[in-house]
């Protein structure tokens, strides 16, 4: 059974990995943002005909917004983020993967995340004035090996790819686990990181 107070958190969920301000998201509705602070805090609702129009805004299956998932692999295994252009980049990585760092100016910067459903879950994200922190946490728990666990039916390599909106991005990754990081620039437009058990 659905229960409306799930709204106030996939409406905020479905925002927050947009980059939006609640301000941006009401004026692609048409209504006042403080509409957007009351769904989000729990206190309001939409008006049953904004639901399609909302699930178009955010480019998702209009049962999303009552709590279904999306189609299993495409919901979990993948996830993006969209900011202003990145100045700073730090990468934290407690799990084997492959990252890229694009560079180049536009007017946003976006970060997508695919892998395996624990390598996804277990990565938070943070962006503070132009610097972007990323923690790609060990699903294991332990702070000081690496251990294989459960990949489900994922066979790919887990990977980051993160367009930083800027021409020079000061990057720097750090492996906090005992796996071997290789430092694998391709070109002047793009840093590589390989992280693997050693």
């Amino acid at each position: 059974m659905y229960h409306l107070n799930k709204f106030c958190n996939i409406i905020f969920e479905l925002r927050k990995e947009r980059g939006w301000t609640q301000t941006f998201l009401a004026d692609k509705l048409n209504i006042a943002p403080q509409s957007i602070s009351k769904w989000e805090c729990g206190i309001g609702y939409p008006d049953v005909t904004l639901f399609p129009i909302i699930a178009e805004v955010f480019d998702v299956p209009i049962g999303v917004l009552f709590g279904e998932s999306l189609m299993e692999e495409k919901m979990v295994n993948k996830r993006k983020y969209v900011f202003e252009p990145l100045n700073r980049i730090e990468l934290m990585i407690g799990n084997p993967c492959v990252i890229e760092v694009i560079k180049g100016v536009a007017e946003q910067s976006s970060l997508d995340i695919e892998g395996d459903s624990m390598f996804v879950e277990y990565i938070s994200v943070e962006k503070i004035d132009g610097k972007l922190c990323v923690n790609i946490k060990n699903p294991t728990g332990s702070d000081t090996l690496w251990m294989p666990y459960d990949r489900g039916n994922y066979n790919g390599e887990n990977k980051i790819i993160i367009h930083s909106g800027v021409t020079a991005p000061q990057c720097i990754a750090i492996s906090y686990l005992d796996l071997e990081l290789y430092d694998c620039v391709t070109d002047n437009n793009t840093c590589k990181w390989i992280c693997k058990k050693r």
